[in-house]
């Protein structure tokens, strides 16, 4: 029998998540996580109605403002062990420093510099069996909008992995063709 395609499609098992340090750019060191689960990035564009008295009965149609939709990642509880993980965790609090925006001693505002600090661009990327990098996310100006530090407490539960969650805002993302570095379909390519 002739198979319909010559490529299989890609498995969803092999991936990694990876976000840009403070200050720093796409091609410089990054900070990684292993996550056992995540949520790929999706773009909505309202749309807008619009007709005139004399127009045909139909509306004529555009695009209107886009929005992207927070993602989780979930991954295992362990015990921290690494400056990667450290990393992790000094990121999910940054978003949440009390003074972030009071005045400081001599007057300035600490706003800017906290902004900097949890505003971090994360990077998706997958893989074929053989772990090279097939497909590439990179999501901009991602923050976390919510972390739960662990799965609920049941002592009753046998063989279940605690869990932690991430979800993260972002302002837009784009996905490249890894080797390639062209766009695909995505806002910037329109």
């Amino acid at each position: 029998m002739a198979r319909s395609s010559a490529r299989d499609p890609l498995e969803k098992f092999r991936f990694l998540v990876d976000w840009s340090n403070t200050g720093e750019s796409e091609a410089t060191s990054r900070s990684r996580a292993g996550f056992h689960d995540i949520q790929m990035p999706k773009r909505s564009t309202s749309k807008i109605n619009y007709r005139e008295g004399n127009d045909p009965d139909i509306s004529m149609i555009s695009a209107g403002l886009s929005t992207m939709e927070d993602i989780t990642l979930s991954r295992g509880l362990v015990a921290l062990s690494t400056q990667d993980d450290n990393e992790f965790y000094k990121w999910m609090s940054a978003v949440h420093k009390p003074v972030a925006g009071h005045p400081g001693v001599d007057g300035s505002r600490e706003a800017d510099a906290a902004a900097a600090a949890y505003r971090k661009d994360v990077t998706i990327r997958m893989l074929d069996r053989t772990g090279a990098v097939v497909r590439k996310w990179t999501l901009f100006n991602c923050f976390p909008v919510n972390f739960v530090p662990g799965s609920d407490l049941d002592a009753s539960e046998d063989g279940e992995k605690s869990l932690e969650q991430l979800t993260l805002g972002y302002e837009d993302f784009k996905e490249l063709v890894p080797n390639t570095e062209t766009f695909t379909a995505t806002s910037d390519s329109l």
